[in-house]
């Protein structure tokens, strides 16, 4: 399953929601306590343990107090068929076994959250009540992290013989590790058998982070991969919805550390708080019930670029965030261009304010591989910030033409040539002057090694952090960074 596949089909395959993933449990919740609440957390040792995943918190500084407390949420989904007209959810708990989906495990109460050691204020459980942050019955799929020392959990469980129907490509087991601070849980929803759908067998809602979505008062971040059924992972880090905490994700056999920054979460948050107002007015989220996260948490999150212009009215954007690409797009009005896909071939044309219309002239697959016309209408800013529309969508060729013309936009390089054959050395993106994505810019310089994935299709050209095992997956690693 190729990267922005596995984003959408994680993003909106199981319920609606402003963001939901697919995973499952058992038939029962976890019910699984805090790190210093006396919890049955993922193995210290990993004594005996195949395929460990290893999450490490304790290189973090996290502060010492009764709001600091973490869990991990490992959840995921597949097509269980080549037609892909079945869909089954699992999650895994603290031994690694793994739980299919059910609405059974939904037995922790709408509008409530445990809260063991009464660490939360009245005045800001009632915040975190009248947010809708567990607006249903909810499922209770935490496992409790230690702070001090690293975790191990065995994935050696996601496997053919468990898991019925797992192959490769779209029927790999795409899921995320979830990892949550502070006291409030992530909530998870199972739905009924067929709910949005009735390829989607199990589906539940995940939690979100905007105003009014379950979720929305839990700090949390995630690594998001698929593991085939010849135990190859293929995973990236990922800024492309928000970034709430930094996470340093590595893997072996043939993997490398990605995600590490050179700057501290509430540098980062200040940083983006600091954007031109006047554009990325509205990124940055407060924390509004400080007593149930570490001490010192001011920002739940910030949303990126791409999240806020998703949402209805664009709610305390900046006043020119809904045009700033306008221009540039406006620029090549009658303008010659030429772009090519090694795939695909060579599309050329003269775009209009109406219409970009691109005719092919070479290469690639001729026929029905490649149209003889790919008509992308009118594209506008927002298409940008969020990569989709027409340059996101159609055949094969239009979503290898549109990516190049998203991507370049976003990096502030479009040309009249334009070729993933013989890109540009990535230090001549976002050049000064020209309009981009600060966003995306911004995470890229933070990333100790230049990759980041800061846009949908960061990956175009190679300059994102997406890496692939050299073979069935021995070990996968998750460290928080410093906060």
């Amino acid at each position: 399953m190729d990267l922005k596949h596995r984003r959408t089909f994680l993003a909106t395959v199981c319920a609606s929601g402003l963001l939901t993933a697919c995973g499952g449990g058992g038939s029962g919740s976890s019910g699984g306590l805090g790190a210093n609440e006396g919890g049955s957390n993922g193995s210290a040792s990993g004594s005996g343990v195949k395929v460990p995943l290893t999450i490490d918190l304790s290189q973090a500084n996290l502060p010492a107090g009764p709001g600091t407390v973490a869990y991990a949420y490992i959840i995921g989904g597949l097509y269980t068929d080549a037609s892909l007209s079945n869909f089954a959810c699992y999650r895994l708990d603290a031994s690694g076994a793994v739980h299919a989906v059910s609405t059974a495990d939904n037995t922790m109460l709408a509008n409530s959250f445990p809260d063991p050691n009464s660490t939360v204020n009245a005045t800001d459980t009632a915040t975190i009540i009248q947010a809708n942050n567990y607006p249903t019955p909810w499922a209770d799929y935490s496992i409790p992290l230690s702070l001090t020392q690293p975790n191990t959990i065995e994935l050696g469980n996601i496997n053919p013989t468990v898991i019925p129907g797992l192959g490769k490509g779209n029927n790999a087991f795409s899921m995320r590790v979830y990892i949550s601070l502070g006291v409030p849980k992530l909530p998870f929803t199972a739905q009924a058998a067929g709910t949005g759908g009735s390829q989607f067998q199990n589906p539940y809602a995940g939690p979100g982070f905007d105003s009014g979505a379950p979720g929305n008062q839990c700090l949390f971040d995630w690594f998001e991969c698929s593991i085939d059924s010849a135990g190859v992972l293929n995973g990236n880090s990922t800024y492309v919805d928000q970034f709430g905490m930094p996470l340093i994700v590595n893997a072996q056999p043939g993997g490398s550390p990605q995600g590490e920054l050179t700057v501290t979460r509430t540098q980062t948050l200040s940083a983006i708080a600091a954007f031109d107002p006047t554009v990325y007015s509205g990124l940055v989220q407060s924390a509004s019930a400080p007593s149930a996260y570490p001490a010192g948490t001011t920002h739940l999150r910030a949303i990126s670029p791409d999240h806020l212009s998703g949402l209805p009215g664009m709610p305390g954007a900046g006043t020119n965030f809904g045009t700033y690409f306008d221009a540039a797009i406006a620029a090549w009005n009658g303008q010659n261009i030429s772009i090519t896909d090694t795939a695909s071939g060579t599309y050329t044309g003269t775009p209009s304010a109406g219409n970009w219309s691109l005719t092919y002239s070479g290469g690639g697959a001729a026929g029905s591989g490649s149209p003889a016309t790919l008509d992308f209408g009118a594209i506008t800013t927002a298409m940008i910030w969020q990569c989709n529309g027409t340059l996101a969508q159609g055949s094969a060729a239009q979503l290898n033409i549109g990516k190049q013309i998203l991507a370049a936009f976003n990096r502030g390089v479009m040309n009249a040539s334009l070729n993933d054959g013989n890109c540009p050395a990535a230090s001549t993106f976002y050049p000064a002057g020209s309009p981009s994505n600060l966003w995306s810019q911004s995470f890229h310089g933070w990333s100790k090694n230049g990759q980041a994935y800061g846009f949908a299709y960061d990956d175009v050209c190679g300059a994102n952090p997406s890496f692939t095992t050299s073979g069935a997956l021995q070990a996968l690693s998750i460290t928080l960074g410093s906060m």
